[in-house]
Parts: structure tokens; C-alpha cells; sequence
């Protein structure tokens, strides 16, 4: 008994070195990230299997497995509910190998707690591949052709190194959703990403001896776009490259019907417009495959309006990427038309003409009087004005009325949109779009990865397909 105490003794000692070794040699080769994964909650829980430990300033608090903890947003402070204690931030990491359980889901490494404008903010501590961990399977499908699955490994955690501190304003490094890269945490991960992260472990896409800024997308529908023509900034690697790998995924071919009215309820809504559409036209961008601009004519205004920004306010589900054929289907000439709406404010005097001709003779001039104003009102107003005005000079000689000026400028506003010799104007338009590809179309695509990959190319081949000028190496940190 005693010969195997003394043997199980230094192996347990061993097995302590090993691990503490390890870790150590982790840290220096590889960073810890921060990445917010709760933003303004008033309330979490918390717990751990291994048990957790709570510190607050200098001052450690012992919790044991599976106890359950609950913090609280006061004003301008946390409260740690069973213990009735207050402080501006709580740090709390487990007592040994284990996760932390925040509201029933597992993270690893730590965890911060603050308080930012009376709400709960929680920010979890980890080391920067753990943090890959929990991103790859919310990115790319795991059974996917491994070579696939690596190359967006290696661009996952390329772009988290370039990025680092990307929320430095708000204390971490990255949040949790697909603004940065989603992530979510243990429960996210999947044994098949997680052998392959460990495989090619380190290893990002570099330019020029700096780590690539570098991009991805679902689909591009046949060719990729360039950083240039999407954001407007010229960038070697990513420029448009073919990709005609993807004739099988989910977007390889759609259409879109969408009408004027639906186009103006969304884009009013995100602010972008004021007044109802009248007429569409888009701009292709210069590589001529996917539209750029949408130029839009409302009731008020003209508009420049990004396809990112359309693309946006629709719903990327909706209006899945840029690249697609744009044209009416269905349209009503922009005419003039009575409107009625009774018990309605009436029309300012200044624009009531002041000869003989009596309104009560005409009903549906009679009607316009009686109710608000817009565009299609006022053109059916003048309309009804020429008929009055003919009446009235029918038995007169061919003499001008004095001219009132707030109806002249009505009239030369009226006239200056409805005459644009560049557009015509439409109402209660539909609008297709037959387009390709999801996403917006720089940098690798997972699809023609996805379909390079099926056709024997390795990862390293992918990526500098989508990244031309680019190298792959082991990534160093100070």
C-alpha cells in the first residue's frame, strides 16, 4: 500500500507540473481575448461543476459545485444577491478544470461582471483558439470537407488577431454576435472543429509580413467582389476572383418581387427616405456584376442610397446579396387622379383662383378642397385649375389672369418633378430582381470553399484563391 502511495505521489506531482507548464507555455504563445457575451441583462446566474470562486478587490470567495449564484444591476453598481454585497466590478473563474454555467450555458475560462448605465454587461476571459472554438460551428457546417472547414479556421482566427480590441471602447475585445463573429461559447462547439483548430493550431494569413484583413460570405454566386467596390477601400487581397464552385448552394439562383410600397415602409423605417417611392433606378458598381446604388425618387426628394444600406433595411433574408438584375414587372404611370377624402383640412386660400368660376359647379373639385395635400393631390388640383381656367376663358378674350405667385411656385415644383427628362415616375410599382449568392460577396466564400474542397483542393489552396498575395504562418504575440 505504501509502495503505491509513494508512486501515485509524484505522478499526481507530474501531472500538476505538466498542466501548470503547459498553461504557462499557452500564454505566451497564445493571448487571452475578451468577447461580451451578455449586453444589458438586470439580472444573471451563475454556477460550475468544478465550483467557482468569486473576488472582489483582493478578497477571494470559495463556492462549491453546483451552487447556484444569482448578480443584480443597482444604479450604478453589481450585487451579488447571496451574499449582499455591492461592488463596481466582480471577477469569478472556476476552482478547477470546468466551465462556468451563465444562465444555464457553459463558457470557458472567466468571467468579469460591470454594471454600465444600470444594466448588466458580462464579459468572459479566454484564451484566443477556445475562443475560435465557439465560433467555427455557428460559421460553417462541421461535416462539411475538412480542407472547407479548415480554411475558415485559419480565416476565423486571422480575422480575430486582426481585430483584437476591436471594442475597446466598451472594455473588450470582441462581442458575441455577427458583428464581430458569432459566438457561443462550449455549447457552440463541435468535436470535429475542435480536433481540426488543434491541427493547424497558430497558424492566420498574412500580407506583407502583417496579419490580413481579411473577410467572409456564404455565397458569391459565381465571382466574389472587391473590398473597393463594396466599402470603398482598395485592398490587394481582396479583389474579385471567380468562383464557380457553388452551382448547388441555396442561393445560387433567386428572385426577389418587392413593390414601391414595401421598398418605402422599410427604407422610412431605418431613416434613409422621407416620402413615398415614385421611382426606382440602381447603379452597378464598377466591376458590373453587383448593383452599388439604388436611386430612388420619393414625393420629396431624390435619394443615393447604398445596396449595403437597402440590403439592410429589408433584411438580409430578403435581399440576400447584391448581385442581382434589376426591373419593373408591373407598373402604373405616374397620373393624375381624383383622391377623395372627405371632412379634412381645407386647401390654403392663396391657392383659389379669383375669377368668376365657382367651385360648388364641379364636385371632384369641390372634393379636392376638403382634404390633405400630397403630391398626387396637388397634380390633380392643377388639372382641375386648367379645366376652370378653360371654362372661364371659353366666352373671354384671351386675356392672362394675374399670375399669384405661392401658385406658381406650387406649379413650377409640381412641374420640375413630374417633367425630369431622366426618369419617369411610377406608382404602385413591383420591382424583380433576379439575382445570386448570399452575402456581401468579399473575401472566401464558404461555398466555393466548400465545392473547392470537393474537388481535392487543400485548405492553403482555398485560401490563397480567395486571398491572392496572401501566406500562411504561425502567429506570434508579445
Amino acid at each position: 500500500m505504501m509502495n503505491k502511495k509513494k508512486i501515485i505521489i509524484p505522478l499526481m506531482f507530474l501531472f500538476l507540473l505538466f498542466f501548470f507548464t503547459s498553461e504557462a507555455v499557452r500564454a505566451q504563445n497564445e493571448p487571452v481575448v475578451t468577447v461580451c457575451i451578455i449586453n444589458g441583462r438586470s439580472e444573471v446566474m451563475l454556477s460550475s461543476t468544478a465550483g467557482l470562486k468569486v473576488i472582489i478587490d483582493k478578497k477571494n470567495y470559495s463556492i462549491s459545485a453546483q451552487e447556484q449564484l444569482s448578480f443584480g444591476a443597482s444604479k450604478n453598481k453589481v450585487i451579488w444577491e447571496e451574499k449582499q454585497l455591492v461592488s463596481s466590478v466582480f471577477r469569478v473563474t472556476t476552482q478547477g478544470k470546468g466551465f462556468i454555467l451563465v444562465n444555464s450555458r457553459p463558457y470557458r475560462g472567466s468571467l468579469t461582471l460591470k454594471n454600465v448605465t444600470g444594466k448588466l454587461i458580462v464579459i468572459n476571459h479566454l484564451y484566443l483558439d477556445d475562443y475560435i472554438r465557439g465560433t467555427i460551428k455557428m460559421e460553417i457546417n462541421p461535416h462539411w470537407p475538412e480542407e472547407a472547414v479548415k480554411a475558415q479556421i485559419v480565416t476565423a482566427r486571422t480575422y480575430a488577431v486582426k481585430n483584437l480590441a476591436r471594442h475597446r471602447d466598451q472594455g473588450y475585445d470582441f462581442c458575441a454576435s455577427s458583428h464581430c463573429q458569432v459566438y457561443g461559447g462550449v455549447g457552440a462547439e463541435d468535436p470535429i472543429t475542435n480536433k481540426l483548430i488543434d491541427t493547424i493550431k497558430g497558424l492566420i494569413l498574412f500580407y506583407q509580413g502583417q496579419p490580413a484583413g481579411v473577410c467572409f460570405h456564404s455565397e458569391s454566386g459565381g465571382y466574389t467582389d472587391s473590398a473597393l467596390n463594396v466599402w470603398g477601400r482598395s485592398v490587394p487581397y481582396l479583389v474579385s476572383v471567380e468562383s464557380p464552385w457553388e452551382g448547388d448552394s441555396p442561393h445560387a439562383q433567386w428572385q426577389l418581387e418587392i413593390s414601391s410600397e414595401e421598398l418605402t415602409r422599410s427604407l422610412q423605417r431605418a431613416g434613409f427616405i422621407q416620402g413615398s417611392i415614385i421611382d426606382v433606378q440602381v447603379q452597378p458598381n464598377s466591376g458590373k456584376q453587383r448593383v452599388n446604388e439604388f436611386l430612388i425618387q420619393t414625393t420629396l426628394k431624390k435619394y443615393r442610397i447604398p445596396a449595403s444600406k437597402v440590403r439592410e433595411a429589408l433584411g438580409y433574408d430578403r435581399l440576400p446579396s447584391t448581385f442581382f438584375e434589376f426591373a419593373p414587372i408591373a407598373e402604373t404611370i405616374f397620373q393624375p387622379r381624383p383622391t377623395p377624402k372627405p371632412k379634412v383640412t381645407p386647401l390654403p386660400s392663396p391657392l383659389i383662383s379669383d375669377n368668376s368660376y365657382r367651385d360648388d359647379e364641379d364636385p371632384g373639385y369641390r372634393e379636392m378642397l376638403d382634404k390633405d395635400w400630397n403630391l398626387d393631390d396637388i397634380l390633380t388640383f392643377l388639372s382641375l385649375r386648367e379645366q376652370e381656367r378653360q371654362k372661364s376663358n371659353s366666352g373671354q378674350t384671351n386675356q392672362p389672369s394675374p399670375p399669384n405667385s405661392k401658385e406658381e411656385l406650387k406649379e413650377k415644383e409640381v412641374h420640375e418633378i413630374h417633367t425630369n427628362p431622366n426618369t419617369t415616375y411610377r406608382t404602385n410599382t413591383v420591382y424583380l430582381l433576379r439575382g445570386k449568392g448570399y452575402g456581401h460577396g468579399v473575401g472566401l466564400s464558404q461555398w466555393g470553399a466548400r465545392g473547392m474542397a470537393m474537388q481535392g483542393y487543400s485548405y492553403q489552396e482555398i485560401l490563397f484563391h480567395y486571398f491572392p498575395g496572401c501566406e500562411i504562418k504561425k502567429a506570434r504575440f508579445k
